[in-house]
């Protein structure tokens, strides 16, 4: 079955515990029905554990690897069938960016950077506990690409109002879009 329209794609990119799936959850009910919100962390939680615990390092990588290149498909499978999507995904390794270039050419995607304070991010390792703290300061790569469509920051502001900001802001977002200008200043991913 093919869609008259090809859905729209709402990345949101930020380190870890940075409140992108609070974000996420709080766009649902904001934005004209029907989107899904697919963060990457729900595809994982799908992945059999059982094997994973004999894997050496590279064998987590390399599983790893696949599963974040299948998640990007697996967004591009979702919007070519006409439905809207929110992405959870840091943009924590440059491959995942070349990646998605490739592979969400073509798509409408928003990019939404979300910020938070380096010692907020730290109190919220602390506080999930099932993050290790410095992981967020870790992944400074979220940010290197240096271009966005909206930017939110949670250091205060609330996953409510991180949304409302996000939601207010699309209609505004002039083309080229980010993604369009990352794919175009780099020839490599034309």
């Amino acid at each position: 079955m093919d869609s008259d329209r090809d859905g729209r794609i709402i990345l949101l990119n930020g380190a870890s515990s940075s409140g992108k799936s609070s974000i996420g959850l709080a766009l649902l009910p904001l934005l004209a029905d029907p989107w899904f919100f697919f963060p990457v962390d729900g595809l994982g939680a799908m992945r059999s554990t059982v094997h994973t615990r004999v894997l050496d390092d590279a064998g987590i990588d390399d599983m790893l690897r696949r599963t974040r290149a299948g998640y990007h498909r697996a967004v591009a499978g979702l919007a070519s069938a006409g439905n809207d999507v929110i992405m959870d995904y840091p943009l924590s390794e440059r491959w995942r960016l070349d990646d998605l270039l490739r592979t969400l050419a073509g798509y409408d995607v928003t990019l939404v950077e979300v910020r938070c304070s380096p010692a907020e991010l730290d109190r919220r390792e602390r506080a999930r506990g099932d993050r290790p703290v410095g992981l967020a300061r870790s992944q400074g790569l979220v940010y290197a690409h240096g271009d966005r469509d909206i930017a939110v920051d949670t250091t205060t502001a609330t996953p409510a109002e991180c949304a409302l900001t996000i939601v207010n802001a699309l209609d505004g977002v002039s083309s080229p879009k980010a993604f369009d200008r990352l794919r175009d200043s780099l020839p490599s991913i034309t």
